[in-house]
């Protein structure tokens, strides 16, 4: 039988309470949303679907969530979280199914609700957009915003130069930095327009290649620009506690999945490393650019207005 037509119990297996749920709950969702529930629903079939809904407890989940930890991002394994949640109050609310509590519930959240990895809430964005933009030169909020709209770190920002931009091609080619290898970056439409000022920043010294440039040096040598004492003092102006500069990366990461980009795409666009199991085909960097296309990312973030370039 299929999953829609079985009779559910405690007894029956977790793979097949998925293929109910996408059969039953998450069809009638939008269409990204229900293909990612369908991805997320392959992630956990493969680890806990042989296990009984009624004997699958905490630790079992625990156990699930620390392994996906070690392939993908923490906002990626707490959807996964989120997603297995809910089927176990549409087994219990729906269904039927006597069980004795969700065994998700007794689960601590991903590092990306923790503060080590904090969130935005409504509003704080668009305050420390706002108050980067407020700095001396605006170069602290072109580079919060790339960070935004690529999931680059901050020392990755600093490295690029004006030879790495193709604003034809919609690719930034970003150096190698620590363990990360050289990759390629696809832009959104949105942030090409930053690019574009930056590349033009009238202030520029002549011959000077860095994109982000900070003070002559004694030695007679231009380092890139040190941001981080610029950022604290955005951070205090925005009324924020316990943001970090690579909390703009997490939102990034978390923004890409949500707007529907797979696991895949969104481990080559950050320069995460590959997810494990199967077959993995890296998808090119113009394929990438298609694909921010596809799902719009950036423009929705445009259209909410939350900082002066409308990177919020």
């Amino acid at each position: 039988m299929s999953g829609s037509q079985a009779s559910f119990s405690g007894e029956t297996l977790l793979k097949a309470a998925l293929v109910r749920y996408l059969e039953q709950v998450s069809v009638h969702k939008s269409p990204i949303q229900h293909a990612r529930e369908r991805r997320k629903a392959g992630q956990i079939a493969a680890r806990l679907g042989e296990h009984p809904l009624g004997e699958i407890t905490a630790l079992d989940v625990s156990g699930y969530r620390d392994a996906r930890l070690r392939e993908a991002s923490a906002a990626i394994v707490q959807g996964d979280l989120d997603l297995l949640r809910e089927l176990f109050e549409v087994a219990v609310e729906r269904w039927g199914v006597a069980l004795e509590g969700n065994p998700v519930g007794g689960v601590a959240p991903t590092r990306a609700a923790s503060d080590r990895e904090r969130a935005f809430k409504p509003g704080e964005l668009a305050r420390l957009l706002a108050a980067c933009d407020r700095r001396p030169t605006p170069m602290l909020g072109w580079i919060a915003r790339i960070a935004l709209q690529t999931g680059m770190s901050k020392e990755e920002i600093l490295r690029l130069r004006i030879a790495d931009v193709d604003l034809a091609a919609r690719i930034v080619t970003v150096p190698r930095v620590l363990s990360r290898p050289m990759r390629q970056v696809p832009l959104t439409r949105v942030l090409v327009g930053v690019f574009r000022e930056v590349l033009d920043y009238p202030e520029r010294p002549e011959g000077e290649t860095l994109l982000f440039f900070g003070s002559m040096g004694a030695l007679g040598i231009r380092r890139p620009l040190a941001i981080d004492k610029a950022f604290r003092s955005a951070v205090v102006q925005a009324r924020l506690k316990g943001c970090a500069f690579g909390d703009l990366r997490h939102e990034a990461v978390t923004r890409m999945a949500e707007a529907g980009l797979s696991e895949v795409e969104v481990h080559a666009i950050a320069g995460m490393p590959m997810p494990r199991g199967g077959r993995v085909v890296k998808p090119t960097v113009v394929q990438l650019v298609a694909r921010l296309d596809a799902v719009g990312f950036g423009v929705e973030a445009a259209r909410r207005g939350a900082g002066r370039r409308g990177l919020g």
